[in-house]
């Protein structure tokens, strides 16, 4: 069964990003080496993450021998990453299954058209190598999937000065043309508030634990709050 994994945040600077969340009480970790990195993550002890990244201009034509290897869903999402602009970009689902094959085939039963299934990895600052896998519709609009960690790389404790302790709600924007495919695809979910609107995507995203209001010109345009009294109690 698919549930959210982790929200991502396209920054044009992920170094300056890394900086500006740390100011902001949050514990942040790279997701390789600093020196060549492109993300930077955001953990809890449960529920989803946040992940920033960078993406690099000269990568963007990639979306072209992606998408004839891997079908058109993974091109076009590669697209979407690349695009210029900061902020909230996409939304990840995933399952306990460290192999997308049965999730695919599953996915084909609900009339859902996915991308063939993208093995990819990165390695981690203290050089050990984390494998995983992708998915996505062939609608950009949905959220895409992604596989377990294969090693898992939660950290076993998880503290932010902030008081932040995990997510509390992520209000994902569905448009009306998009709704019945958004339906087919995305079950009822603990975390994800789906919710009218003009354009399918991330909104924002409510923290259990936070202790104050963010400063908007850290956080990279994404939407950063307070959970509400009905979302700290759900």
């Amino acid at each position: 069964m698919l549930r959210t994994s982790h929200v991502l945040c396209r920054v044009d600077d992920i170094h300056e990003a890394v900086r500006n969340f740390a100011d902001l009480g949050f514990s942040v970790s790279w997701g390789s080496d600093p020196k060549k990195a492109h993300n930077a993550l955001i953990w809890f002890s449960e529920g989803p993450f946040i992940e920033f990244f960078e993406f690099p201009s000269k990568l963007a034509p990639l979306r072209w021998p992606v998408a004839l290897r891997f079908g058109a869903g993974m091109g076009k999402r590669l697209h979407k990453w690349s695009r210029p602009g900061k902020g909230w970009r996409d939304l990840a689902l995933e399952t306990d299954d460290t192999d997308l094959t049965t999730t695919r085939a599953q996915l084909a039963t609900r009339g859902v058209d996915v991308s063939r299934i993208f093995r990819n990895g990165r390695t981690r600052p203290d050089g050990r190598r984390v494998r995983y896998q992708m998915l996505a519709p062939t609608l950009v609009e949905l959220p895409f999937v992604v596989s377990s960690y294969d090693p898992p790389q939660r950290p076993a404790e998880v503290v932010h000065p902030n008081g932040a302790t995990g997510i509390a709600a992520i209000r994902y924007g569905v448009s009306r043309a998009q709704r019945p495919h958004f339906d087919r695809f995305v079950r009822a979910d603990r975390w994800l508030r789906p919710e009218p609107a003009l354009t399918t995507g991330v909104i924002g995203v409510q923290l259990h634990g936070l202790r104050a209001e963010l400063d908007p010109a850290k956080l990279h345009g994404t939407v950063l709050t307070p959970a509400s009294v009905e979302e700290s109690q759900s």
